[in-house]
């Protein structure tokens, strides 16, 4: 059985790559990831080697603010 954290890593690595394949904006995915820190974001998005680069930098921009 999955525990809650793996569960919800599954869920975010998700959501992030909806938004990295460009099928949600910025904002849906700031709700998202609202209450995780800068090291947990960037450790699941390198996890993740596809989406728009245009993508990846905003995201980068928004985390580094």
């Amino acid at each position: 059985m999955k525990t809650i954290k793996e569960i919800s890593e599954k869920w975010v690595k998700n959501s992030l790559r909806a938004y990295l394949e460009g099928e949600k904006d910025l904002k849906w995915i700031q709700g998202i990831l609202r209450g995780m820190s800068k090291n947990e974001v960037m450790g699941l998005l390198s996890s993740l080697q596809y989406g728009l680069p245009e993508r990846r930098n905003e995201l980068n921009q928004w985390l580094n603010t």
